[in-house]
């Protein structure tokens, strides 16, 4: 699995299913190596375990027709269950080994980071991505660490002994994504923004 240049995450209290599969659709008109950098993320943990497994293998039909990516959040069982691509781990997760020895040495790992050393650790611990967030300010997710922390991210990861990709999370939009880019990241996730089917684009200049 490709790193995505753009991951919807799901929380269909705020995005209901309908609009983010809508949403998922006007991705169909990008050239298929598009596509393949596009994923949803199965996060919903206000739902049931039987209403997030109902809605994951919706999200898995809809991403492989597409030619997109499953990620999971935590849940390493719907992982296996869904045939997913990938999972997200975070804070209370098991390590990146253990979700490896579960799901197999090919699945797409990455972490929650919350500072630029957890960042680091996700790289050490052998993450495929760290989601570094908050980038801007967003609802109960504390004070934004802003595109600074991705080029300082960026640039120390230049000097680690392993690379991992870097995904800016958190107050992401289509208008800011690209400004996340320019400052290291090599995607971007959201959960309320409309991409308007288009991959953003690292900023010019």
């Amino acid at each position: 699995m490709l790193t995505p240049r753009l991951t919807l995450i799901t929380q269909t209290a705020d995005v209901p299913e309908p609009v983010l599969l809508a949403r998922l659709s006007a991705f169909g008109a990008l050239p298929p190596g598009d596509r393949a950098r596009v994923a949803v993320q199965l996060r919903d943990p206000e739902l049931s375990g039987a209403a997030l497994h109902a809605l994951g293998r919706r999200l898995r039909d809809a991403t492989a027709a597409l030619g997109a990516s499953l990620v999971v959040n935590d849940r390493l069982d719907l992982a296996l269950v869904l045939g997913a691509d990938g999972v997200h781990l975070g804070r209370r997760s098991v390590g990146v080994a253990d979700a490896r020895a579960l799901l197999g040495d090919g699945v797409f790992v990455s972490v929650a980071c919350h500072s630029v050393d957890e960042v680091l650790r996700a790289a050490e611990a052998g993450a495929d991505a760290a989601v570094l967030s908050p980038i801007f300010a967003t609802p109960g997710k504390g004070p934004p660490l802003g595109p600074e922390a991705l080029r300082e991210a960026r640039a120390r990861l230049a000097a680690a002994p392993r690379g991992v990709a870097l995904v800016a999370l958190g107050g992401v939009d289509a208008a800011s994504a690209s400004a996340c880019l320019a400052a290291g990241a090599d995607g971007v996730a959201a959960i309320r923004a409309d991409f308007g089917g288009a991959l953003p684009a690292p900023r010019a200049g």
